[in-house]
């Protein structure tokens, strides 16, 4: 269920579980999907530019640099 949805961002809200939705792409949609805290999926809804900063600690995991 969507919870929260604002300038292409979206929290989710799925089998107890906090998703978030994001289109990625910069030239054509490529959305990801990141599950998150609670307290992140209420720190999204307060500031929606807080998705940028999970994306980006998401990738930095991801391509192993922390």
């Amino acid at each position: 269920m969507i919870i929260f949805d604002s300038k292409g961002v979206q929290v989710i809200f799925r089998d107890n579980t906090y998703y978030l939705r994001i289109d990625v792409g910069h030239f054509c949609p490529d959305f990801a999907e990141i599950e998150i805290s609670k307290e992140d999926a209420n720190q999204v809804m307060q500031d929606v530019m807080y998705s940028t900063k999970i994306v980006q600690d998401y990738h930095n995991k991801l391509w192993g640099l922390v």
